[in-house]
C-alpha cells in the first residue's frame, strides 16, 4: 500500500532555531463505534518515518518512506512524516553536523505526541426513541463498515493502557531516529514552555488540529449513521459513495500564537538585532556624545520575561523503533561531518531529572540503550552499498546480545539494495514490518 493523499498538511517551527519544517499527517480509516457493550475500545496508536538525506534528493515523498509508512498506515496507525530543514518546502539547508535535523524530528515528535494524545474516538448519538424506526435501533446495535486490515476485535482491552508510538527511519532518518533521546526526556521538552516560543507553538497546533479532526471525525460518524439508515431503508448505494468522496484534506500554516508573542526564527532575529543595532548608533549620534549608553541587548525582550502557559503533563507512550538501511561508519560520519551528535542527545538528557535513574552501561552507549531497552527492529539489506554486511551484522548482533533482556529485532534481506530496487525486495521489507507491527497491535511486545 502506498500513502494517499495527507489527511492533513501543516507546518511547525523546529526548536533548534524556529526554522519552519514541512510536515503531514495520515489517518487510516478507522473504525466508528456507538458505545454499545462490549464493542472493542478504541486505541491511538501512531508512526512517524523520517526520509532520507536531503542533499541526495531525500524527502518525505521518498518511496521507501512512502512503502513503509503505507504498510503501518494499513495496520490502522496514524502516519506522521516531515521534511527535514532544506528538504522540500521545508526552510534553511541541510546542516554539516545533523544536530539542528535531530531537533527537528524531536520538533515533530513532541507535536505527533500531543496531537495522538488529544484525538477522541468518535460516538454516534441515536435519535429520541419516539423518532426511531426497527432499521434505527437495529442499527444502533451494529458497528459500522471497516476498510481497515486489522480489526479492533484482535487487539487487547485499550484501559488503562498508553499510546503506541513507533519512531522510524530510513537511511539517514534512521540515523537521526537512533540518536533521539527517549520520550520521557521529549515530552519534558514540552511540559512547561513559554508563549512565543517554538515549543509553545508546536503544542498550540497540535491541540488545534485534534481538535479540528475530533469535530470533523465525529461529524463524519453521523452522517456515516444516517447513511447506513438510508441504506437500511432501501435507499441506493450510490449516495453514500458521493458523500464519502466529499472530505477533503486540510493544509494549514503560519502561527498559533498572537503575532505580538511570536518568536522569530534566529535569521529573521539577526537582522532584527542588526536593525536594532544600527537604530541604537543612529539615535546616539543624534543625541550626541553626552547621551546615556544603551544596549542594543535591552531593546529585546528575554524568556524569563515572558508569560509562561499551563504545563502540560502527556502520559508516556509506549515507544518502538523501526530503523531502515541504517547508516554505520564511516558513512554516518560524513554525515554528520564527524561531529558529536550525541552531545545534544547527553544536554537534554541533563535537563530530565529522570535521566538520573539510567542504568549505565559501557558496552553500548545512551543512543544505543534506548533501542536495547524498548522494542526495535532494524531492517537492512545484505547488498546495501553504504555499509557492509559484516558492519550490520556486527552491530545488530552487539545491539541484540548488549543485556539478557535484550529488546532488539533485526532482519537481513537477501539482495537487498539500500535503495530497496531489487526485485521482490521491498515485498520482503513490507512483510517483516507487517510482522512488526502486528505484535505491537496484538500486544506481544508489551
Amino acid at each position: 500500500m502506498v500513502l494517499p493523499s495527507p489527511t492533513i498538511s501543516f507546518t511547525i517551527p523546529s526548536i533548534h532555531d524556529d526554522t519552519i519544517l514541512e510536515c503531514r499527517l495520515y489517518h487510516p480509516t478507522k473504525p466508528l463505534h456507538n458505545g454499545a457493550e462490549g464493542r472493542s475500545e478504541w486505541r491511538k496508536k501512531g508512526a512517524i518515518v523520517a526520509h532520507p538525506y536531503a542533499p541526495l534528493g531525500g524527502c518525505y515523498d521518498d518511496p521507501v518512506v512512502d512503502a513503509v509508512a503505507g504498510e503501518i498506515l494499513r495496520r490502522g496507525f496514524v502516519i506522521g512524516t516531515f521534511n527535514f530543514r532544506g528538504a522540500g518546502n521545508s526552510k534553511g539547508r541541510t546542516s554539516w553536523t545533523a544536530k539542528p535535523e535531530l531537533s527537528d524530528y524531536i520538533s515533530f515528535a513532541g507535536f505527533f505526541i500531543h496531537y495522538l494524545h488529544n484525538l477522541e474516538p468518535p460516538t454516534l448519538i441515536s435519535p429520541p426513541s419516539h423518532l426511531r424506526t426497527t432499521s434505527d435501533n437495529a442499527l444502533s446495535q451494529t458497528l459500522l463498515p471497516i476498510q481497515s486490515v486489522v480489526s479492533t476485535a484482535d487487539e487487547p482491552p485499550a484501559i488503562d493502557k498508553p499510546m503506541s508510538l513507533i519512531l522510524g527511519g530510513y537511511s539517514y532518518g534512521s540515523l537521526i531516529t537512533s540518536y533521539l533521546p527517549t520520550t520521557e526526556i521529549i515530552l519534558a521538552r514540552f511540559a512547561s514552555v513559554a508563549k512565543g516560543t517554538a515549543e509553545a507553538e508546536i503544542r498550540l497546533r497540535a491541540v488545534r488540529l485534534s481538535r479540528k479532526w475530533n469535530q470533523e471525525s465525529q461529524a463524519e460518524a453521523q452522517k456515516e449513521a444516517r447513511l447506513d439508515t438510508e441504506i437500511s431503508r432501501g435507499r441506493s448505494v450510490l449516495v453514500r459513495e458521493v458523500l464519502r468522496n466529499t472530505s477533503q484534506s486540510i493544509t494549514v500554516g503560519g502561527d498559533e500564537s498572537d503575532p505580538g508573542t511570536r518568536r522569530k526564527s534566529h535569521e529573521t532575529s539577526r537582522r532584527s538585532m542588526e536593525s536594532i543595532r544600527k537604530s541604537v548608533e543612529i539615535s546616539r549620534k543624534r543625541l550626541g556624545s553626552g547621551s546615556r549608553q544603551y544596549s542594543s541587548q535591552t531593546s529585546v525582550p528575554t524568556l524569563a520575561n515572558v508569560e509562561k502557559m499551563e504545563t502540560v503533563i502527556v502520559p508516556l507512550p509506549q515507544t518502538y523503533y523501526l530503523l531502515v538501511s541504517p547508516l554505520l561508519p564511516p558513512i554516518s560520519m560524513f554525515a554528520t561531518f564527524f561531529s558529536d551528535i550525541g552531545h545534544v542527545h547527553r544536554k537534554l538528557q541533563n535537563h530530565s531529572a529522570a535521566h538520573k535513574d539510567r542504568r549505565k552501561s559501557s558496552d553500548f552507549n545512551a543512543a544505543e540503550r534506548k533501542m536495547v531497552t524498548h522494542t526495535t527492529l532494524a531492517v537492512y539489506g545484505d547488498k546495501d552499498i553504504f555499509t557492509s554486511q559484516r558492519k550490520l551484522r556486527k552491530w545488530v548482533e552487539n545491539l541484540g546480545r548488549a543485556a539478557s533482556d535484550s529488546k532488539f529485532q533485526f532482519q537481513e534481506i537477501v539482495g537487498a539494495g539500500h535503495f530497496w530496487h531489487e526485485d521482490g525486495v521491498e515485498d520482503q521489507l513490507k512483510g517483516r514490518i507487517k510482522i512488526f507491527v502486528q505484535d505491537i497491535v496484538s500486544g506481544h511486545m508489551w
